[in-house]
C-alpha cells in the first residue's frame, strides 16, 4: 500500500510539473532520486514522500543521496512531501536537518516549506490574484 500511494504521489507532483513546461523523469526503483525535471534554465532533483500523517521521516542516507546526486547532476534539491488531503510542501534538502538523537530527519506539516508555484519561480502576484479568477486556478 505504501509503495502505490508514493508512486501515486509521484505521478501526480510529474502531471503538474510537466504542466509547467518540465520535462520529467521519474526514477523508478528510487535509485537516488525519485524525479528529476527541468525546463532549460532550472533543474530539480526530488525526493517524494507521502503521507496521512502530519510528518515524515527521512533517512541520512536518503537524504544524502539526493544532495550527492544533485550536486554531479547541477540540480536543485527539494524533498517534496504530499501531506494526504492538504497541499505540496517543498523543502530545500540543504536546509533539512536532524531533530533528536536517531540517524533520520523529520519533517513536519507545520514546518516552513515551499509551494511548487514558489519553487519553480511562478508565484502569482497581488495584481494576478486581484484579477477576476485570478485566484482559482489549480
Amino acid at each position: 500500500m505504501r509503495y502505490r500511494r508514493g508512486a501515486s504521489a509521484e505521478r501526480e507532483l510529474i502531471h503538474r510539473l510537466e504542466e509547467l513546461g518540465f520535462a520529467v523523469v521519474r526514477s523508478a526503483g528510487s535509485k537516488k532520486v525519485d524525479v528529476i525535471a527541468g525546463n532549460g534554465r532550472l533543474y530539480l532533483c526530488i525526493e517524494v514522500k507521502s503521507t496521512k500523517g502530519r510528518r515524515i521521516y527521512l533517512s541520512k542516507e536518503d537524504l544524502e543521496k539526493l544532495l550527492s546526486f544533485s550536486r554531479m547532476f547541477g540540480g536543485k534539491p527539494y524533498v517534496a512531501v504530499k501531506f494526504i488531503g492538504r497541499e505540496w510542501r517543498f523543502f530545500p534538502a540543504e536546509e533539512i536537518t536532524k531533530r533528536g538523537a536517531g540517524r533520520s530527519y523529520r519533517i513536519d506539516y507545520t514546518d516552513a516549506g515551499m509551494s511548487l508555484e514558489e519553487v519553480v519561480g511562478r508565484q502569482k502576484s497581488l495584481l494576478d490574484l486581484m484579477k477576476p479568477g485570478g485566484g482559482n486556478e489549480g
